[in-house]
Order: C-alpha cells, then sequence, then structure tokens
C-alpha cells in the first residue's frame, strides 16, 4: 500500500531532478513519469483484484501508436519524427497521471 504513494513521489522528485540537471534539454522532467506512475497504476489493480495487465495494455497500446508513427514517417519523409513522437511522450505521461489519479479516486470509493 505504501508503494502505491510512494513511487509516485519518487518519480516527482526524479522529474524535479532531471529538469534541474538539465534545464536547457529538449526533454522536460515530466517525461519520466509514465515509468514511475504506470508501475503504481498496476500495484492498483492488484490490489483492487482487477486485470492487472491494464496498465501495461495501456503502454502497449502506446508503444504501437509510436510504431505506427515512425512507420508513417519513413513513408511520408516530411514529417518530424522528433516532435511526434516527444508530443506522443507528453500525452502518455499526462495519461498515466490521470489514470493513476483515477484509480486511487476508484480506490477510495
Amino acid at each position: 500500500m505504501l508503494l502505491i504513494i510512494l513511487i509516485p513521489v519518487i518519480g516527482i522528485l526524479a522529474a524535479g531532478l532531471v529538469t534541474k540537471i538539465f534545464p536547457k534539454a529538449q526533454f522536460k522532467g515530466y517525461d519520466v513519469l509514465p515509468f514511475f506512475f504506470i508501475p503504481s497504476c498496476n500495484l492498483i489493480t492488484n490490489l483492487q483484484n482487477r486485470p492487472s495487465f491494464l496498465p501495461y495494455g495501456f503502454l502497449l497500446f502506446f508503444l504501437l501508436a509510436i510504431v505506427l508513427t515512425i512507420g508513417a514517417a519513413v513513408k511520408e519523409k516530411n514529417i518530424a519524427l522528433g516532435k511526434t513522437i516527444h508530443k506522443l511522450w507528453g500525452y502518455l505521461s499526462l495519461c498515466s497521471v490521470m489514470w493513476y489519479l483515477g484509480l486511487i479516486c476508484m480506490m477510495m470509493a
């Protein structure tokens, strides 16, 4: 139960550390958040006796979207691949945080 709260807190601290170490980098600190929030979501689903594949299925779906984007970028040759992947990763960061908050609310109810 403690890990459900502790892992995201460590992720937020790691995001702050990444931002502090690399202030002018293309990536931001929040880019590391999915690595912490998705395992926490898995812990919540295990605690609630729900299918534990859901958070990792979400991650797999996202990775497949990246593969399709790379395929489209190679075929079109004019899509900014780096910007597209970074934008998709930003969406993953936001979605993993929202997924975590939603599961926390369901756990409290």
